[in-house]
């Protein structure tokens, strides 16, 4: 998951190929291809012409009206330095979009200096090294990659087993799907026996142990391939689930981690395990949003108010897990005037479809969409992350690009 979609220009024979295989390797999606940086400008002229049609009403195409934002790496492969001027033409026509160029420049050391006066970003001199590429990519990544929307959402318990982890996987799950185009990734902070690889079915490749090990050295390459994907724009990064002995690392370890995390996801959903010191106080301090989980008793409600009183006025959702409105004296409007708190939400009791789905390895949408126990998470995500919110998600799927392809007739890669 780059943090940035690539328009490939210029590109041709086996460049093409081994772009496409350096590009896969590192997590990038590949956007359009075009022939040259010609092409790539009459589109834009095309998708525009078509956008003002539209707006004349001579002819109707929403998607043709609608601008976009968000940013694409160029990558321009030119034969010789007498093309430089073409990437001036390009930048000048799409401002603010990074461009990496690819030219051979034995011969002429100057090239990469002009290149940069003319636009560029960063320049790779062939034949590609993937090394060099992969350091040209990271360092864009860095520049212009951190997603304008990116948000890190914190979901904790505050007593153990309370189900926090499940309500974790699910949330993030239920706002990757329900919101088109943005890239999920959900973290698990747990230092030692970590549950996502179990819950999840799956074998990380890398943990959060050998990230904080790292942590000062690690790279987005680093970070992409530590990132398990479950699902299309859903990916978990997992706690080191073979470990006993947990590693030594300081808030601003976890911190950190975190903020290079903020570079290959829209959205961070945080596992937070239930440890009372100072990395899980001052995660969710650090954290946009925070979801404490408990159940309707005693140590519960007792550590609920604790918490809160703790991070200081920071608005907190309360999430009561496996409510029961049955259950006398535990009652939600009870409870939320002994804790002086309306913000508060329920997730009932499922234990059959919960239990299956955590056996299957599985969210519940994908083994119990019928569940009960889903629509109430789903509420949360929604609440969490609401689907209006996402009006310049829809903007970037109807973007000028789309019709410059279109009109063009590339296919997207």
């Amino acid at each position: 998951m780059y943090p940035l979609n690539v328009v490939l220009v210029g590109c041709g024979g086996d460049l093409l190929q081994l772009l496409r295989l350096e590009l896969s390797v590192h997590g990038v999606r590949i956007e359009a291809e075009y022939l040259g940086v010609e092409s790539a400008i009459a589109g834009w002229r095309t998708a525009e012409s078509s956008k003002t049609t539209s707006k004349n009403g001579i002819g109707r195409s929403s998607r043709a009206n609608s601008t976009d934002s968000s940013k694409r790496l160029f990558i321009v492969h030119l034969d010789s330095a007498q093309e430089l001027p073409a990437i001036k033409r390009l930048s000048s026509f799409f401002p603010g979009h990074p461009i990496l160029l690819l030219i051979d420049a034995r011969g002429n050391a100057n090239i990469p200096i002009m290149a940069m006066r003319m636009g560029a970003s960063q320049v790779v001199t062939l034949p590609l090294q993937a090394d060099d590429f992969k350091l040209a990519l990271d360092c864009i990544g860095n520049q212009f990659g951190l997603p304008s929307k990116n948000q890190v959402i914190a979901v904790a318990g505050v007593t153990g087993g309370c189900g926090a982890t499940t309500l974790a996987i699910n949330i993030a799950f239920e706002i990757s799907q329900a919101h088109p185009d943005v890239r999920v990734a959900l973290a698990e902070l747990s230092l030692q026996m970590g549950k996502l690889p179990l819950y999840l079915n799956v074998e990380p490749q890398y943990t959060t142990y050998d990230l904080l090990k790292e942590i000062h050295r690690i790279d987005l390459y680093f970070m992409q391939q530590a990132l398990t994907p479950i699902v299309d724009r859903f990916s978990i990064l997992a706690g080191p689930y073979q470990t006993v002995t947990p590693l030594a690392v300081s808030s601003a370890d976890v911190l950190l981690l975190i903020e290079c995390l903020q570079q290959l996801a829209d959205i961070i959903v945080l596992d937070v395990p239930c440890t009372y010191d100072s990395i899980y106080f001052d995660t969710l301090i650090a954290s946009d949003k925070v979801v404490l989980v408990g159940e309707q008793k005693v140590p519960s409600i007792r550590a609920f108010q604790m918490v809160t009183d703790k991070l200081e006025g920071k608005p907190v959702q309360l999430l009561l897990n496996r409510y029961d409105p049955d259950l006398a004296g535990f009652g939600l409007n009870r409870l939320k005037t002994m804790l002086n708190n309306e913000n508060m939400m329920t997730v009932c009791s499922d234990y059959a479809s919960v239990s299956t789905a955590v056996n299957q390895g599985l969210p519940l949408r994908l083994r119990e969409p019928r569940s009960k126990v889903l629509n109430d998470i789903h509420q949360v995500a929604m609440k969490l992350v609401p689907v209006q919110a996402e009006s310049d998600t829809k903007t970037r799927q109807s973007s000028v690009f789309g019709g410059i392809i279109r009109a063009l007739g590339i296919s997207r890669s």
